[in-house]
C-alpha cells in the first residue's frame, strides 16, 4: 500500500461561516496523519469553499477572491477531481477526505460519487473510518452520512426558529436597512460576541429618505400618478429624492426605477413591524414567499412610516390593477362614460377612491359591501353617493373665485394669514449634512492620492492610475458641490406668503364665472394641470380640495388651455403652493387650510 497515490479532497463552508485557511489546513493534516498509518502519499489536493448541501451540478462556484489567501497548491474542485479520475493513466488510485461530511452533506451525492469511484477502481476513504472495507465500515459510512444530513437539517431548523423568535421580538435579521430606515446598534446579549464587537440592530427613521417613502405611498394611494409617473417625479429632483443604493455596486442604477418603487410599496416593514421570510433566498433563488409564510413581529419594532391599513390598501389596489389588466381582453368597442372627476375623488370615511356610475345622470359611489380596504371605520355609511353635477358646480365655483376670480388675492391673503406653515427644511438640512460628509471624505481621499503621487519611487503605470483616480475624485467633489448649491437655494427659499402667492396668481388669467361654460374635456385638462384632488366627507356633506399652483420643477400650473395665458411664464416662488379649502353645499368656502401637495 506504500505505492498508493492519493488525491485529497478538502471542503469548508463559505468564508462567512468559517476560516478557510485554518479549516483546510486542519483537514489536510488529518488526511496526512491517516496516510501515515495506512501508507501511501498525496499527489494532488482538490478543495472548495462552499456549502456541502449543494447539488453536484451546482458545485465548483468558489470565487477566486476566496481562494487567493489559501497557501495549499490546488489541483481543482470536485468536478475536476471526478474528471481527472476518468483520465488514462489515472493520476491517483485513491481519494481521501477527513470525513464523509467534508465531501458532501447530501446522501444522494455521497452515494453517487462513491459508486462512480468504485466503478473506476478508485477507493474513497475517510480519515475517521477504518481503511479496510467490511460490514462494520459500510454501516459506519452510512451512519456518518445520516449523521451529517441529520445534523445539517437540525441545525437549519434551530437556526430558522432563532430567526423567527428574533423577528417576533422586533430585531433586524441581517442585511442592509430598507430605504427610509437606518440601522441602530444595540449591545449583544451574548458576552462572548459582545467582546468581539458584535451587536444587534433595530431600524430607525432616516430623516432624509423617510419623507420620500411617505411621498411614494401618498402618490400611489391618494394621488393620480402610476409607477411610471412617480418614477419620473422622483428622478426630476435627485437631491430632494435621493435614489436607493443597491448593495451590489455592479447593479446600482443611480436613478429611480419602477422596480425600486414597487419594492418599496410592497415592503411591509414600513408599517413599523419587523417582517422576515418574505423571500426564499436559499432554495427559491429570491422568489417571493406567500404572505402566509411571512413572520411578523408581535408588536411594532421601529417607527412606522405608514399604517397597516394603508399597506393593505396598497396591496388591494395593486391586486385590483392586476385583475383589471388580465380581464382587459378586448372585444367589441362600446361607448364609455367619461367622468369629470375620474381618479380625483376619494371618500373621506375610508380614504378609497369613489367610482363612477350612471343609471340616469353620472354620480360617484362608495359602498361598504364592496370591502375594498381593510379596517373600514364603523361610522362609514353603507352607501355614499355624490352627483357629478353638484360636485362640478361647487368645484368650478370655488376655482372661479379663489384661483381665476378678480378677488382671489384677498381670498388667499385671508387663508394664508390664518394658516400654520409646516417647516419642511429639516430633511433638506439633513441631506446637506450627508452630502457634506461625502464631499469631505472625497477630499480626504484626494489628498491621499496627491501625497502618493509625490513619491519619487512610484512607477509610471501606477502614476497614471493615480492621476486617473485624482480626476475621478475631482469630478465627484464637483458633483457634491453642485448638489449642495441646489439644496442651499432650496433652503434659502422663504415659505409661501401672501406676496409670493400674489405673484403666482398674477400670472394666471382672470376667467371668473366663464369657467362654468368650459366643456368637460377643457375642465379635465384644467384639473390635470392643477393636480386637483377632492376628498368628500359624506357626514358633513363637505369636500376638501387640494390643488398645486407651482410644479416640482418650478413651472406654473393651472395655466393649461386657459385663454390669454403665456405658458412660458414661470413664477419666482421656489416651492409649490398647496391650497386646500373646504367646500360646502354649492361651493361656499367654510374653512380654508393650506396643506401639502398630497394630503389625506
Amino acid at each position: 500500500m506504500s505505492d498508493d497515490r492519493y488525491a485529497a479532497f478538502l471542503r469548508c463552508s463559505n468564508e462567512e461561516l468559517q476560516n478557510p485557511e485554518l479549516s483546510l489546513d486542519r483537514q489536510l493534516r488529518n488526511c496526512q496523519a491517516a496516510l501515515a498509518r495506512w501508507g501511501g502519499r498525496i499527489v494532488a489536493v482538490y478543495y472548495e469553499i462552499e456549502t456541502g448541501t449543494s447539488r453536484y451540478e451546482d458545485r465548483g462556484a468558489t470565487s477566486p477572491q476566496a481562494l487567493a489567501p489559501i497557501g495549499i497548491p490546488r489541483a481543482g474542485d470536485l468536478h475536476d477531481l471526478v474528471n481527472h479520475a476518468h483520465r488514462s493513466p489515472r493520476p491517483f488510485t485513491r481519494v481521501v477526505v477527513e470525513s464523509i461530511s467534508r465531501l458532501t452533506r447530501s446522501s444522494l451525492v455521497a452515494f453517487q460519487l462513491e459508486d462512480q469511484f468504485k466503478q473506476l477502481g478508485i477507493g474513497l476513504h475517510c480519515a475517521d473510518e477504518p481503511f479496510e472495507e467490511s460490514f462494520g465500515s459500510i454501516v459506519l459510512r452510512h451512519l456518518n452520512i445520516g449523521i451529517a444530513v441529520g445534523y445539517y437539517r437540525n441545525l437549519m431548523k434551530a437556526s430558522r426558529q432563532g430567526y423567527e423568535t428574533a423577528t417576533r421580538q422586533g430585531w433586524h435579521m441581517g442585511g442592509v436597512a430598507c430605504y427610509g430606515y437606518q440601522l441602530t446598534p444595540h449591545p449583544h446579549p451574548n458576552t462572548h460576541k459582545a467582546r468581539r464587537g458584535l451587536v444587534r440592530h433595530t431600524l430607525d427613521l432616516d430623516q432624509i429618505r423617510a419623507p420620500v417613502v411617505r411621498r411614494i405611498f401618498d402618490e400611489y394611494l391618494y394621488g393620480t400618478r402610476g409607477l411610471t409617473e412617480i418614477r419620473d417625479l422622483l428622478n426630476r429632483d435627485p437631491e430632494r429624492f435621493p435614489p436607493p443604493t443597491a448593495p451590489d455596486p455592479a447593479r446600482a442604477l443611480g436613478v429611480w426605477s419602477r422596480a425600486s418603487i414597487w419594492e418599496i410599496l410592497r415592503n411591509p416593514k414600513y408599517t413599523g413591524y419587523q417582517v422576515w421570510n418574505r423571500r426564499a433566498r436559499k432554495q427559491g433563488r429570491g422568489r417571493h414567499n406567500p404572505p402566509e409564510q411571512w413572520v411578523w413581529s408581535d408588536a411594532p419594532g421601529h417607527p412606522p412610516i405608514i399604517s397597516r391599513p394603508e399597506y393593505d390598501q396598497v396591496q388591494a389596489k395593486a391586486a385590483q390593477n392586476a385583475r383589471s389588466r388580465r380581464n382587459n381582453s378586448g372585444g367589441l368597442p362600446r361607448k364609455k362614460t367619461e367622468y369629470l372627476f375620474r381618479g380625483r375623488l376619494v371618500c373621506g370615511c375610508c380614504g378609497l377612491r369613489m367610482w363612477g356610475s350612471r343609471p340616469a345622470h353620472p354620480y360617484y359611489r362608495c359602498l361598504v359591501s364592496h370591502q375594498r380596504g381593510a379596517n373600514i371605520p364603523p361610522e362609514h355609511p353603507r352607501t355614499v353617493n355624490l352627483g357629478e353635477g353638484l360636485l362640478a358646480e361647487a368645484t368650478t365655483t370655488f376655482l372661479s373665485r379663489a384661483v381665476y376670480g378678480p378677488d382671489r388675492l384677498a381670498y388667499w391673503t385671508q387663508v394664508l394669514g390664518a394658516a400654520d406653515q409646516p417647516d419642511a427644511a429639516a430633511p433638506v438640512r439633513a441631506r446637506m449634512t450627508e452630502i457634506e460628509h461625502a464631499s469631505a471624505d472625497s477630499e480626504r481621499r484626494l489628498r491621499n492620492q496627491v501625497l502618493a503621487l509625490e513619491d519619487d519611487q512610484i512607477t509610471a503605470p501606477a502614476r497614471r492610475r493615480i492621476s486617473d483616480r485624482i480626476a475621478e475624485l475631482e469630478q465627484e467633489i464637483a458633483g457634491h458641490q453642485a448638489s449642495l448649491g441646489k439644496l442651499r437655494a432650496e433652503l434659502d427659499a422663504t415659505p409661501p406668503d401672501a406676496p409670493t402667492v400674489a405673484d403666482v396668481l398674477d400670472r394666471l388669467p382672470v376667467i371668473g364665472d366663464r369657467l362654468q361654460d368650459f366643456s368637460q374635456p377643457e375642465l379635465r385638462r384644467l384639473f390635470d394641470s392643477l393636480d386637483l384632488m377632492i376628498t368628500y366627507d359624506p357626514v358633513r356633506h363637505a369636500a376638501r380640495v387640494t390643488i398645486r399652483l407651482v410644479s416640482d420643477d418650478g413651472g406654473l400650473r393651472g395655466s393649461g388651455r386657459c385663454p390669454r395665458q403665456d405658458s412660458n411664464l414661470r413664477p419666482t416662488a421656489p416651492e409649490a403652493v398647496a391650497l386646500s379649502p373646504e367646500l360646502r353645499g354649492r361651493g361656499n368656502a367654510e374653512r380654508m387650510v393650506p396643506a401639502r401637495p398630497v394630503s389625506r
